[in-house]
């Protein structure tokens, strides 16, 4: 009799849960009863990534994100880039309090020992799965120095070919979990990233024979289809989707159909659950922060020298910082002719510095601010601001 499997993902979810309101990736709660025979897995930046996971860094020895994907039951969850944003330390103590496997096969420690597992063998009605999980070996190029301190993330092809080598003949299916996003078009091949190293899903697949399934994130896009037998997905951002991969095998656990789709989350039933003490929350938003130190850590972190940094806020509150950094870019960077930069600088700005050499004539700026031509952009960061500075001040006080 043929036996299906059913493999859930989930990817990029960032700690977007809520207890005021029905969300995305609360919708996900109970997923695994809507389908029999289900494994699922988590493709990383699960941790980090709003002001609610901040608070929960600020606040909790262990973020109510580990009791929420417990009661998920996530079976396998893989690491991404921001995951490791609190430090080595901080995401090995979350990951000790998880019920799933925790695995990525190409993270090593400085002295060259895997810091995860490398992949995870579960058995689901009989069939053996093995999943393994893996990072984006640009880790380095995307993180800021600190972050990486004590990590090593090796190239991702060669210990994904080391790991499905081992895999194979051990399983009846292999799944991988990568953070990483796709390069080219699943449907035309066309490439449609530079290739910087970063997303390296099709280069993956294409060289590494003998997977079944394979779920990339990072980038927050939806998509799916098939790279010759392998299938497949990637969820998008916040929960707002899922990865649904079906093999049908039979008595000899060999495939003989497999199939695979993205689903809105909002196909689920929306969910209220608190994980945590909202108004704990709101206060601690409304609560003020130390500026001090604000342009010492935007001139730490961009490391540039002979520049303007022009900085409004909205007013001293965590909330009102969060809100003058616009997301997805916090802080844009121009270069402006003699001509253009006085009608620029000469705003009423909260923070403003100018460090150019005598006799300049032109001008590199930073800001927070759109009200600069984008002809005269010249670089823009994902990064958030205001998490990345409540962790400099964390640990500016640890120094003391």
């Amino acid at each position: 009799m043929n036996q299906q499997i059913n493999v859930l993902t989930t990817t990029d979810l960032h700690g977007f849960i809520s207890a005021d309101g029905p969300q995305p990736a609360l919708s996900l709660l109970g997923l695994k009863k809507k389908y029999p025979n289900s494994l699922l897995m988590d493709s990383g930046d699960f941790f980090v990534g709003n002001p609610l996971t901040t608070f929960f860094c600020d606040q909790y020895e262990v973020s109510p994100l580990v009791k929420y994907a417990n009661e998920m039951d996530f079976d396998v969850m893989v690491p991404g880039n921001h995951d490791f944003d609190h430090g080595i330390s901080y995401l090995k103590r979350q990951v000790a309090q998880l019920t799933a496997d925790y695995v990525c096969c190409n993270v090593f420690s400085e002295t060259g020992e895997l810091i995860f597992k490398p992949y995870a063998i579960k058995k689901i009605a009989g069939i053996k799965i093995g999943v393994i999980g893996l990072l984006t070996s640009q880790m380095s190029m995307i993180s800021d120095y600190p972050v990486t301190q004590g990590v090593i993330v090796k190239d991702a092809l060669p210990e994904l070919q080391k790991q499905v080598a081992a895999l194979r003949d051990q399983v009846d299916l292999v799944l991988v979990g990568y953070h990483g996003g796709l390069e080219r078009d699943l449907a035309t091949h066309n490439e449609i990233n530079y290739a910087t190293g970063e997303d390296e899903t099709f280069k993956l697949v294409s060289n590494t024979p003998g997977i079944d399934g394979f779920s990339c994130g990072h980038q927050h896009r939806v998509n799916q289809g098939h790279i010759n037998q392998t299938l497949v997905v990637q969820c998008g951002y916040k929960g707002s989707h899922f990865g649904h991969l079906t093999f049908t095998l039979n008595d000899q656990n060999e495939i003989v159909e497999r199939s695979e789709e993205v689903i809105a989350t909002t196909a689920l039933p929306q969910q209220s659950r608190a994980f945590y003490d909202p108004a704990a929350y709101e206060e601690w938003l409304r609560q003020p922060l130390d500026l001090d130190q604000l342009l010492k850590f935007l001139q730490d972190k961009f490391n540039r020298n002979h520049m303007g940094i022009f900085i409004n806020l909205k007013g001293t509150s965590r909330q009102e910082v969060i809100d003058s950094f616009t997301i997805p870019y916090g802080v844009r960077i121009y270069h402006l002719n003699k001509a253009e930069y006085p009608k620029f600088a000469n705003h009423d700005w909260t923070i403003k510095h100018e460090d150019y050499p005598s006799g300049a004539q032109d001008f590199v700026l930073m800001t927070n601010s759109y009200d600069v031509p984008d002809y005269r952009l010249t670089d823009q960061f994902v990064d958030n601001i205001f998490d990345e500075y409540s962790y400099y001040l964390q640990n500016q006080s640890a120094r003391v």
